[in-house]
């Protein structure tokens, strides 16, 4: 028992730093698939000056709303359970979260001419999903002992950018 005691904090660390960097990385994945797909498409969308248009790639507004449910970005992340419906299947993007296509939604950004970047903003939090209203504040701390400084496993926004060369002049 008492070797069970001093071995116990140090496996539920693992087993909650798994959890963490599972949910991190898979949740990292669905967005990147999301503006991978999307720059695809948009590479093929003609007239992609027009803000119906890459309204139409997108699937959300700038600021996360959903605008077309067919979009593949927005197909991506229904199926990746990161949006605020009931299921995460549908709704919009969670409060945070950005979808630009540039370089029109960031006349900012240095792109070559002829590409076309889909760059997506989400905010990976570890407790909460976008499904709920509660939010647990920016980290998860592991308490490491009295003597220690505790472990955190903050929350983060996950920014994600795909290119791809327009196909449609």
């Amino acid at each position: 028992m008492v070797e069970f005691a001093l071995c116990i904090p140090c496996l539920l660390l693992f087993v909650v730093a798994i959890i963490y960097f599972g949910k991190l990385f898979l949740t990292k994945q669905i967005v990147v698939m999301a503006a991978q797909e999307g720059a695809r498409v948009a590479s093929r969308i003609p007239n992609l000056d027009n803000g119906a248009n890459r309204d139409y790639v997108r699937g959300f507004a700038v600021s996360g709303e959903a605008i077309n449910i067919d979009s593949p970005i927005y197909r991506a992340m229904a199926a990746g359970h990161l949006l605020t419906g009931a299921n995460g299947e549908s709704g919009d993007l969670p409060p945070g979260s950005t979808v630009e296509i540039l370089p029109w939604d960031d006349p900012s950004s240095a792109l070559p001419p002829g590409i076309i970047s889909v760059r997506i903003k989400y905010p990976f939090s570890f407790l909460s999903s976008p499904n709920s209203s509660s939010e647990f504040g920016n980290s998860f701390d592991v308490y490491t002992g009295s003597d220690g400084s505790p472990i955190s496993f903050a929350n983060q926004l996950l920014t994600e950018q795909a290119a791809a060369s327009q196909e449609v002049f």
